[in-house]
């Protein structure tokens, strides 16, 4: 049988960041559940590349039985699917795997997650500093990764959804082999995140709707994005990267001169603001460390 709705069935494995023989695996799975519910045991071969699905039920008892094909075989709503595809996103249950998760009850600050048949839980401590503020409603799916540790209450698994660990997993799955580099400040509510100039023209494609996105996974206030350096030699790289950081970042701001280990700033007159500039300067440090900072 020829797979109709097979794009349909690649879209939604891809939103998981699945390769084809994951989505494979899963629409196995939901066929085999759809006969599950019928009391009737069957194999299924599912292959996207050819867009076929191949399946054969069980006729007889013991070593009479036989297999029989199965010219067209139940197919499952999307809305099965959807939970088989949850309930195999756990997989092995690594510490670092990204996971969805829909939100299904709070304790102690914390909130925990229902994903497919499981349930993580992540303290206030490791929740993003949005949901910190303000928790999300009952039902609210999100993005969270594993951690290798166990809630001692619980005792079900930890996961988090803070700190460049947590940023770094889940860039990963929405945009595979582009990020060169992410640093975390402001308290976890600031990722900046170095790639390209192509990706990141991507990204800031339609007036940034892509990095706003993010902001919402991820559940950050704020997203930099920083191109790498350009230049003949690294020294020349470093420079023009700290130069566009410091014009992404704030824009007010001017270098006043820039050496291989000095870098001297000008803040604009009318913005002091003590903790902006605090920030700012953190998240300097951390992208240049060798560079001492005279900030005027």
């Amino acid at each position: 049988m020829r797979v109709a709705n097979i794009e349909t069935v690649r879209l939604i494995g891809e939103e998981y960041g699945w390769t084809e023989a994951q989505i494979e695996q899963a629409l196995a799975s939901a066929i085999r559940l759809c006969y599950a519910e019928k009391d009737m045991l069957v194999e299924v071969d599912v292959n996207l590349e050819d867009q076929t699905i191949a399946t054969r039920r069980r006729n007889g008892f013991g070593d009479r039985g036989v297999w029989i094909d199965i010219r067209d075989p139940l197919m499952p709503s999307v809305n099965m699917f959807m939970q088989i595809m949850e309930i195999h996103q756990w997989g092995d249950g690594a510490p670092g795997r990204v996971l969805e998760g829909e939100v299904a009850g709070y304790r102690d600050g914390g909130i925990f997650y229902r994903v497919g048949t499981k349930h993580v839980f992540i303290p206030e401590n490791l929740l993003s500093v949005m949901d910190f503020h303000e928790k999300p409603p009952l039902g609210t799916k999100q993005v969270l990764t594993l951690c290798a540790s166990r809630d001692a209450v619980a005792g079900m698994r930890v996961g988090t959804r803070r700190g460049k660990e947590f940023v770094a997993a889940v860039m990963e799955c929405y945009y595979p082999e582009c990020i060169s580099g992410i640093w975390m400040g402001a308290s976890n509510s600031w990722a900046v995140i170095r790639m390209t100039s192509e990706h990141m023209s991507m990204w800031l494609e339609n007036g940034g709707v892509n990095v706003r996105h993010l902001q919402t996974i991820l559940g950050v206030r704020r997203i930099t994005l920083l191109p790498e350096g350009e230049g003949e030699t690294e020294e020349e790289m470093r420079t023009n990267e700290i130069r566009h950081f410091v014009n992404n970042a704030w824009q007010s701001c001017r270098i006043a001169s820039i050496t291989d280990d000095r870098i001297v700033i000008h803040t604009p007159i009318d913005n002091q603001d003590p903790r902006k500039v605090r920030t700012f300067t953190s998240m300097l440090k951390k992208i240049a460390p060798e560079r001492e900072q005279v900030i005027m």
